[in-house]
């Protein structure tokens, strides 16, 4: 999937609210036990970067959030276009 814009910082939902993509991120972090030392890991974004980026401390950009999907197994649409669905790991058969 490209991504054209530079920061993913915030995704439009129903009725014009705006969610955080970074906290979408954290939360399903959080909701799946996985922690940031293990996505560090497995994306190579150093640890106190990536915790940076899950807490809003700097902006999360294009391509870490390809990066954190790609390591998770997601598929990017869910996060970015979705309403209100939870995230859904993405098929090996693509």
């Amino acid at each position: 999937m490209k991504i054209t814009s530079r920061y993913l910082e915030f995704r439009k939902i129903k009725g014009g609210i705006f969610v955080k993509v970074y906290e979408r991120v954290n939360k399903y972090l959080k909701d799946n036990g996985i922690k940031q030392n293990f996505l560090s890991e497995k994306t190579g974004i150093p640890e106190n970067t990536l915790s940076m980026v899950l807490n809003g401390k700097i902006k999360l950009d294009a391509d870490k959030f390809v990066d954190i999907i790609k390591a998770l197994g997601l598929d990017p649409n869910e996060f970015i276009y979705a309403e209100s669905t939870p995230p859904t790991e993405t098929s090996d058969t693509n």
